[in-house]
């Protein structure tokens, strides 16, 4: 017997019905619709991770880590000053990662944050990464505005 955990309430139920109307618009050939709810169904689950009591963040997997390396590729190819998740969302879509929330990028960049790949940096209300120093190859760095690290 398996034991079945969710990573926020609903989850399963959730993904439950995502996978019965999509086999009703795969049945009917409906790409658009088949898009529509994936998309829906990414937005869904961002807004329940935002809202899970306990803030859980699932396992890194294959494709979480691959998504992640084309990801830093990416900004080392276009090393802007700030990236923030809609930047990230916006080169994860033209490297052909599709569909992909901004709760995911925000997440892939708080992930190579972690692996001293990105420093973070904070002000009231904002968050931005930028491409950590060579010689920084360690945990994370944060600075707010405050100057705290």
């Amino acid at each position: 017997m398996s034991t079945v955990t969710e990573n926020y309430p609903g989850e399963l139920e959730m993904f439950r019905g995502l996978v019965r109307v999509l086999r009703i618009a795969a049945r009917n050939e409906d790409m658009p619709e088949v898009q529509r709810l994936l998309w829906d169904h990414a937005r869904d689950e961002a807004a329940a991770y935002e809202a899970a009591p306990e803030q859980t963040t699932p396992d890194p997997t294959a494709a979480d880590l691959e998504r992640q390396t084309a990801l830093m590729a990416g900004i080392r190819q276009e090393p802007a000053r700030r990236w923030k998740s809609g930047r990230a969302v916006n080169l994860l879509r033209r490297l052909g990662y599709h569909p992909i929330s901004p709760r995911t990028a925000s997440r892939d960049l708080a992930a190579l944050a972690g692996a001293g790949l990105l420093v973070m940096h904070e002000e009231k209300g904002v968050r931005w990464y930028e491409v950590a120093p060579k010689s920084t190859h360690r945990p994370a760095r944060t600075t707010r505005e405050d100057g705290r690290a």
